[in-house]
């Protein structure tokens, strides 16, 4: 599998997805005053949702205000940050199919 996690760390509600080709995984969303126990502890708990495992995730995409606590790879995957606008725009973009 290759997975690309999508991880949207706001003020006090972080959003994850997953995206396998053009298949998106259920999505989840985690509350936590820390931003990288939100980003750690919803990473995890979207792993176990989903059923899968560190290995099948190709890359980590964060964005969003506490994606600043973010300066290294998550669990050693390739972690990139994204402009939260920029990631807004494509995200409607997929969506609507476009």
């Amino acid at each position: 599998m290759s997975i690309v996690i999508g991880i949207d760390v706001g003020g006090s509600t972080t959003k994850i997805v997953g995206i396998e080709g053009l298949h998106m995984k259920s999505p989840l969303m985690v509350k936590a005053n820390d931003p990288k126990a939100s980003i750690y502890g919803g990473f995890g708990k979207f792993l176990d949702v989903n059923g899968l495992k560190l290995g099948d995730i190709s890359a980590v995409m964060v964005t969003g205000v506490g994606s600043t606590a973010i300066d290294d790879n998550i669990y050693g995957i390739p972690t990139t940050k994204v402009n939260e606008f920029s990631a807004i725009g494509r995200g409607g973009l997929y969506l609507s199919g476009l």
